[in-house]
């Protein structure tokens, strides 16, 4: 379930920086805070069995051990230690996203479709219209229906995800000899991806990005079709959903900013308390999204300041003059990685705000994110997903509280 964009957003979804690799053991402890320079390192909490997981799985669920059994491979394949927090935090969000449905339906897909088939029609001008129907006509190799008859009649994610990439396939490789104005149509068409109009963004049943998902798996041609494919499965759904929720170190203390961070983006709990400390010290109103840079579509970082890298240099003036602009940038660039909180920008904002205000800096806080999403029927925000899946998260832990040990 994507965010709606924003000065941060990347057509909804979570940005990343680079693949995941061995993690260290604060990591591991997953949703326990990692205090930094804290010796001796607190013991790991109890390994969760394949037979507790079972249990642990909502009961009236089908495949449990199914289920089960994915989710301690998935946090295996990642080197995640099957602690009753991480095992409970994937099982959560699998509960919130799609009900433990490795490919779970969308009520009204077929009409969503076709709504944006047409609204990016008349984006593309006078020629759009015919333009797009003469693509709709064509007929994948092997089919008898059209692109917009089997369109008409998708039901799950899987089936629109398959159809958009033969409709991408045939506009390559067909559609030019069969449209009369095909160069014309060619440049219309490059104007605004013809990719773009697949809502699939997020996939499987943890509803995780799609561009995390490829990336994790390489990126390469080969990587990126068998990616598409493996979302729909249980188990990879489950081995990619539990990367992006998990696959990272932060220093939180409760799981719910987690919860956030997977909807919202790495890290955006923890800088949405950035952005609330700064505009209280500055007196400039910020929106609490988490991004403290703006990003293009594509989740790399614009030349235009945002009003969050604005107001950190006026708190760089008024409070922090040793530092120099320069630095402040470089900071700030840093703000999607775990050591943001070893520079110099960070430590000056949350030393200014105890001596100002007296009170103890927050390390996180629930992000202020509008979800809009073609799979939804009304807007969201990601404090209502944290809270969601947070919920489901303390049954789950109940029920681990209750096995016998």
């Amino acid at each position: 379930m994507p965010r709606a964009p924003s000065s941060g957003a990347r057509n909804g979804e979570p940005r990343f920086r680079r693949r995941l690799g061995p993690l260290p053991l604060c990591a591991l402890l997953m949703l326990a805070a990692c205090a930094r320079n804290v010796r001796p390192t607190p013991p790991l909490p109890p390994r969760v069995t394949p037979e507790q997981a079972v249990k642990l799985v909502p009961p009236d669920v089908k495949e449990r051990e199914g289920w089960a059994e994915d989710v301690m491979a998935a946090l295996e394949a990642h080197r995640l230690y099957p602690s009753a927090e991480a095992v409970c935090s994937v099982l959560a969000v699998i509960e919130q996203e799609s009900g433990f449905q490795a490919n779970p339906p969308v009520p009204g897909l077929a009409k969503l479709v076709q709504q944006r088939m047409e609204a990016y029609a008349d984006k593309l001008g006078p020629l759009g219209p015919p333009a797009v129907r003469a693509l709709l006509e064509g007929k994948a190799p092997g089919q008898t229906q059209t692109f917009e008859q089997r369109l008409g009649q998708v039901k799950t994610e899987r089936d629109l995800d398959r159809i958009f990439r033969e409709l991408l396939e045939y506009y390559e490789t067909e559609y030019p000899k069969t449209y009369t104005a095909a160069k014309l149509a060619s440049a219309l068409f490059k104007s605004t991806r013809l990719e773009d109009l697949n809502p699939i963004t997020t996939a499987g049943s943890m509803q995780v990005s799609v561009r995390f998902s490829e990336e994790l798996a390489g990126g390469d041609e080969q990587a990126l079709r068998r990616v598409r494919e493996e979302l729909y499965t249980r188990g990879g759904g489950v081995y990619y959903g539990a990367a992006r929720l998990l696959g990272y170190e932060t220093h939180y203390s409760d799981p719910i900013y987690r919860f956030a961070d997977y909807n919202a983006g790495f890290y955006t709990s923890r800088n949405a308390a950035v952005q609330q400390q700064v505009s209280r010290l500055t007196g400039l109103s910020l929106v609490q999204d988490g991004d403290l840079l703006a990003y293009d579509k594509q989740g790399e970082p614009v030349d235009e300041d945002s009003n969050s890298l604005k107001a950190i240099l006026t708190f760089r003036q008024r409070y922090a003059p040793d530092l120099s602009e320069r630095r402040v940038r470089k900071d700030v660039s840093r703000e999607k990685e775990l050591d943001f909180e070893e520079t110099d920008t960070w430590n000056a904002i949350k030393k200014a705000y105890q001596e100002v205000t007296g009170e103890t800096p927050e390390y996180a806080r629930l992000p202020t994110v509008v979800i809009r999403s073609p799979k939804m029927s009304t807007e969201r925000s990601t404090a209502w997903f944290a809270q969601s899946v947070n919920k489901r998260y303390q049954k789950c832990m109940g029920r681990y509280a209750a096995l016998p040990k």
